[in-house]
């Protein structure tokens, strides 16, 4: 970013720049959809869901574009940077997001287990970057934000292929901000703590979960989709224009990382 460094993310920076974000439809992903249109950005996502994904494109007005895609298909998760790309010419801010996160023991897991978890969670995060790069280059936010996880850093169970997806998006990140750092091109990762989405409300967390969590947070705040989308906008920012490579933790506190 040439020019003065903003002190705060502001609406004027966002405004009609382009935003490409996976797994847009839910979740983290879809307040950071909401987020970026709020500020007046065209915000491109996607997400395998074409009901969710439509319900979320027609609540964004003009500023929403739905693809449906399946990040696993390399042509799919190729196709969805290309077609966001071609469309403005550009992309000022990728944040790579979608994943799953099924609960698989070591002990009876599978090799498709595995691969299945590399092909959501891990491999569309080069094939988006690479195939955004010259939209990247030719963008004036230019800058990356891939959402990991804390859940690998304290060895949560029964996790392992999850966490092994996920972990290395560290290493490919900071590799990434290394080698895009001279186009300008920034890179960090946000990393969330357990995220009270509601999918994981409906899904898994228990009053018992809600409980043992506070107790080891130093927050004693639930963390919420809405604490980690500031995270995710000051990477996206020129407010950060001196940091890359960096990984932001927000869990109220469990990890110091």
């Amino acid at each position: 970013m040439n020019g003065p460094v903003p002190i705060i993310p502001a609406r004027e920076e966002f405004e009609g720049k382009t935003a490409v974000i996976t797994g847009g439809t839910d979740g983290i992903g879809l307040h950071v959809v909401q987020a970026l249109a709020s500020l007046g950005a065209q915000v491109y996502f996607c997400g395998r869901n074409k009901t969710k994904g439509e319900a979320a494109e027609a609540s964004l007005g003009s500023h929403g574009h739905f693809v449906q895609c399946d990040l696993a298909d390399v042509k799919q998760a190729s196709g969805f940077a290309r077609t966001a790309g071609e469309a403005a010419g550009r992309i000022d801010y990728l944040v790579n997001n979608a994943a799953i996160d099924p609960r698989i023991p070591f002990a009876t897991a599978t090799v498709a287990d595995f691969d299945r978890l590399i092909a959501v969670n891990t491999r569309p995060f080069f094939v988006v970057a690479q195939t955004a790069l010259p939209y990247l280059e030719a963008g004036a936010g230019k800058s990356i934000v891939n959402v990991c996880t804390t859940n690998y850093m304290v060895g949560l169970s029964p996790f392992t292929l999850y966490n092994a997806s996920k972990s290395a998006i560290i290493g490919f990140t900071r590799s990434l901000a290394r080698e895009l750092g001279p186009s300008g091109i920034r890179a960090n990762v946000v990393s969330p703590g357990w995220i009270m989405t509601a999918k994981q409300l409906r899904e898994h967390v228990t009053d018992q979960d809600k409980q043992e969590l506070l107790a080891i947070q130093s927050i004693k705040t639930l963390m919420t989709p809405g604490h980690v989308v500031p995270a995710i906008l000051f990477f996206l920012s020129g407010a950060s224009a001196g940091i890359t490579g960096q990984n932001l933790v927000v869990d109220g506190g469990r990890v110091m990382y």
